[in-house]
Parts: structure tokens; C-alpha cells; sequence
């Protein structure tokens, strides 16, 4: 067997992972670039996808709002993404109570939410009100709260941002 040819394939092998190390290395950055010091509101930040949007956006430097049913969990949360994030890179989570079962609230949870940091680059509206249960035997005040919930409740919170001065007018690093 030819020598050069022996030699050629731990230099592929070689030049082949430092290439997929630089593309990982050059997403890494341009995802952090792409959210860092921007403005995230996310909804029902405790659980499944809000939680996990939660932690990236932390990681990658922007400034999260979580939003959420119960304060005591919502702390909870905030400090361990503290805790776990390098706080020269990241911004302290703020808290907003956010409950899409009472309508009457949205204008409140709007200015709360827009008193943090003056504007939104990113609203993440997640919600899961789920009812294990046959569909004939729930009552008409349970389809109420999961459509509140789960639609009414979201919707009325993003018209209401789109309506404010505070979505989309500031400086392309986010709000300052």
C-alpha cells in the first residue's frame, strides 16, 4: 500500500472535524450575536417548550421576561438560570404573573411587562391548558377556560403589544 495514501486519511479525518468544529463554533456565535441584549417575553416559562426557550435565550444574552401563573415557581426558575449562566454574559431573568384565564388582567400584564425594559423584540406565546376527559362529559365553563387559555388569553396579549409603542420601535441591539 502506498505510504501517502496511508497518511492521507488521518489528514481527511483530521481537517474534516476541524471543519465541522468551526461550523459548529460559527453558529454558536451567530445564534448569540442574533439574540444577545434583545428583549424575549415568553409565556408559561415553567414548563416544557417556555422552559427550554427560556434557557436558551438566557444562555445566548438576551434580556428574558419569564411570565407565568404562580411568583414562588417563577423565582425559583429565574434563580437557577442565574445560577447556572455567567452572569457577565446574561441578563437577571424579570418576572411577570401572567394568568390567560383573566382577560380583564392582559392591559395590566401589558404595561407590567413593558415597565421592565420599555419594548419586545420577541414574544413567545405558550400555553397548554390540557383536559384529560371525554369531550362529552366536560362542561361548557371547562371549554371556556381552555379556549381562554389557550387562544383568547395569548391573542388578546399580542394585540395588545402590537398596539403599544413598545414592539418593534428600538435600536436593532434592543432595547438600551
Amino acid at each position: 500500500m502506498d505510504p501517502a495514501a496511508i497518511l492521507l486519511v488521518p489528514v481527511v479525518v483530521v481537517v474534516t472535524a476541524a471543519v465541522i468544529f468551526l461550523h459548529s463554533l460559527v453558529l454558536k456565535f451567530l445564534s448569540t450575536a442574533t439574540v444577545r441584549n434583545k428583549v424575549v417575553v415568553i409565556t408559561d416559562a415553567l414548563t416544557g417548550l417556555g422552559k427550554e426557550c427560556a434557557k436558551l435565550f438566557h444562555e445566548g444574552g438576551a434580556r428574558v421576561i419569564l411570565c407565568g401563573k404562580t411568583w414562588g415557581k417563577l423565582e425559583g426558575f429565574a434563580d437557577n438560570l442565574t445560577s447556572a449562566a455567567d452572569p457577565k454574559l446574561t441578563f437577571p431573568p424579570k418576572l411577570v404573573l401572567v394568568d390567560f384565564g383573566d382577560m380583564n388582567s392582559m392591559p395590566d400584564v401589558i404595561a407590567e411587562t413593558l415597565e421592565c425594559y420599555g419594548c419586545v423584540d420577541v414574544l413567545i406565546l405558550n400555553s397548554n391548558l390540557k383536559v384529560k376527559a371525554p369531550v362529552q362529559s366536560t362542561s361548557l365553563k371547562m371549554d371556556k377556560l381552555v379556549m381562554d387559555n389557550n387562544y383568547f388569553g395569548p391573542i388578546t396579549l399580542a394585540k395588545g403589544f402590537l398596539q403599544t409603542e413598545g414592539y418593534g420601535h428600538h435600536t436593532s441591539r434592543g432595547c438600551q
